[in-house]
C-alpha cells in the first residue's frame, strides 16, 4: 500500500506541474494580447491590428497638434506683444518682423478662408523667410508704416483716396509715393531711390490669395508696399500690420485692374438721349414714387452715373445718386450722398474704381439748409425791371442763399448771384453757359440748382 501510493502521489504531482505549466504559459498570452491590443482582449482579437493603426494615428495628430499650439503661442505671443506696444497710438502700428522672427503658415493670422494651409502657405513661406529678402522687407515694412501715418493723419483733413490703385491726395491732386514720403518727413531718405509702390488697396481683396496672409481684423482701405522680386514673377506686398506675403505679377496686374477708374468716356446726358430717360426710370422704380423729375445732372460713363435731381413736387429736396450698369439694367448703389459732407470719400470706400473725374465739386450738404425756390425780393426786382409780369411767369426756380437759377416759361434763363447786397441778374442762352458763369464765380458754386435743360 506505501509503494503504491507513493506511486499514485508521484502521479499527482506531475499531473499538478503540467497543469501550472500550462497556466502559466496562458497567462502570458493574455499579456501579450495586452500589450499590443492597449486593451484585454473580450474574444475579439481580430480588430487588434486595426486598433495599433488607430492609437498610431491619434498620436501622430497629438504630435501635430502640440507642434501647431506651440507654433501659435509662439506668434501669438509676438502678435499680442506688437499690438500691446501700439494700442493707443495715433498713427499706426509697428510693422512685423521679417525674416527674422519665426513665420509659420498655420499659425492663427493666417486666412481662414484658405483651405488646406499646409499647402498653400509654401510660397508665403517661401518669401517671407528668404534671409536674401531681408532688407527687402525690412524697406517694404518702412514704406508701409510711413504711408499709413500719412494717411490716418491726414484722411481727416483732407480728401485722401486711392485713385487706380494708389494713395492720392485729391484736395492737392497729388500721388503719395516715396519721394512725398520722403520729402515731408514720413520716410527716412535711405529709401528715395527704392523702386517701391505705395498703394490704397482694400485689405478684403487679398482673402483670396492663398499664398497672402492678412489678419482677420484687417479690412477697409489700408496702405500697402509694393515690390517686384529681384529675380522671380512675382511682387512683394505688406501692409504696417500685416505678415504681408507675395502674389505673381499677372495677380498683381489684375488686382491693380480692378481699382482702374477709366470705364470709357465721361459724358453728360440730356434728356432727348434713350439712356438718360432709363436711368430715371429705374430711380423712380427704386424710390417707388413714379414722379416727374426736376433733374440737374445725369454725369455717366460706361459702368457707372451720377445722378442729382428732385421731385417736381418738391424742388428743395434735392437727391443725389451713384448707379452701377450691368448690361441694360442700372442699379442704385449708393444713396443719401445730399446728406454726405465728404461724398468723395465715401464713393471711393464703397466703389474705388469709380472715376472721381464724375463727382461734382460742389458739396450738396455745405448748401442744405439755404437750397430755396423763395426769392420774393429777387422776383420784385426782376419785375421791377421789366424782366417779368410777375411770378406767373417763372416755370422753375432754384436758389441757395448767394446764387439763384430761373427758367421763364416762355424758354428764357437767368442766372443771378447776389453780392453787396444786391442781386446780379444776367440772361443766359442754355444751362451749359449758366453753369459756366456760375464757375467762373466759384469753382465749388453749387451748379445743382440748375435744370439740365
Amino acid at each position: 500500500m506505501k509503494k503504491l501510493s507513493l506511486k499514485y502521489k508521484k502521479v499527482i504531482t506531475v499531473t499538478a506541474l503540467i497543469t501550472f505549466l500550462l497556466s502559466a504559459c496562458n497567462f502570458g498570452t493574455d499579456n501579450v494580447k495586452v500589450a499590443t491590443s492597449g486593451k484585454v482582449d473580450n474574444g475579439q482579437s481580430g480588430n487588434s491590428e486595426e486598433t495599433i493603426n488607430t492609437v498610431e494615428e491619434k498620436n501622430e495628430d497629438s504630435v501635430e497638434t502640440k507642434e501647431t499650439e506651440t507654433k501659435d503661442d509662439k506668434k501669438s505671443d509676438t502678435t499680442q506683444t506688437t499690438d500691446t506696444e501700439t494700442e493707443g497710438t495715433a498713427q499706426t502700428t509697428l510693422p512685423a518682423q521679417r525674416p527674422s522672427e519665426t513665420v509659420n503658415a498655420n499659425t492663427t493670422t493666417t486666412n481662414s478662408n484658405k483651405g488646406n494651409e499646409a499647402s498653400d502657405s509654401v510660397v508665403r513661406s517661401k518669401y517671407i523667410t528668404d534671409t536674401i529678402l531681408k532688407d527687402k522687407w525690412e524697406a517694404l515694412d518702412a514704406i508701409a508704416e510711413a504711408g499709413q501715418s500719412y494717411y490716418i493723419e491726414n484722411f481727416s483733413k483732407t480728401r485722401v483716396i486711392t485713385k487706380n490703385g494708389y494713395l492720392y491726395n485729391k484736395a492737392a491732386e497729388e500721388k503719395i509715393d516715396i519721394n512725398y514720403l520722403v520729402a515731408n518727413g514720413y520716410l527716412s531718405s535711405k529709401y528715395i531711390s527704392l523702386q517701391a509702390e505705395v498703394l490704397l488697396l482694400n485689405c478684403d481683396d487679398f482673402r483670396n490669395y492663398d499664398d497672402f496672409s492678412i489678419k482677420s481684423w484687417e479690412t477697409g482701405l489700408t496702405v500697402f508696399a509694393a515690390m517686384k522680386h529681384p529675380s522671380d514673377n512675382v511682387y512683394l506686398l505688406t501692409t504696417s500690420k500685416s505678415s504681408g506675403g507675395a502674389i505673381t505679377a499677372s495677380k498683381y496686374a489684375a488686382l491693380l485692374n480692378s481699382y482702374y477708374q477709366n470705364h470709357g468716356s465721361v459724358g453728360r446726358l440730356y434728356p432727348d438721349t434713350e439712356e438718360y430717360n432709363r436711368i430715371l426710370n429705374f430711380i423712380s422704380m427704386y424710390e417707388s414714387k413714379y414722379e416727374n423729375y426736376y433733374v440737374r445732372s445725369i454725369i455717366a460713363d460706361n459702368k457707372y452715373a451720377m445722378v442729382v435731381l428732385s421731385g417736381q413736387s418738391n424742388v428743395e429736396d434735392v437727391k443725389q445718386y451713384v448707379l452701377k450698369r450691368s448690361g441694360s439694367i442700372w442699379e442704385v448703389v449708393i444713396d443719401g450722398l445730399e446728406s454726405d459732407p465728404r461724398v468723395i470719400i465715401t464713393i471711393n470706400k464703397e466703389l474705388p474704381d469709380y472715376n472721381i473725374t464724375m463727382i461734382p465739386a460742389y458739396t450738396i450738404n455745405d448748401f442744405r439748409g439755404s437750397i430755396s425756390k423763395d426769392k420774393n425780393e429777387l422776383i420784385s426786382e426782376m419785375t421791377a425791371r421789366g424782366m417779368i409780369s410777375g411770378v406767373g411767369d417763372i416755370k422753375y426756380i432754384s436758389g441757395t442763399s448767394n446764387y439763384c437759377y430761373i427758367l421763364l416759361k416762355n424758354e428764357i434763363k437767368y442766372i443771378c448771384n447776389y453780392v453787396g447786397g444786391r442781386w446780379n441778374i444776367l440772361q443766359v442762352a442754355s444751362s451749359d453757359e449758366a453753369r459756366k458763369k456760375m464757375l467762373a464765380i466759384s469753382k465749388n458754386a453749387p451748379t445743382f440748382i440748375i435744370l439740365d435743360r
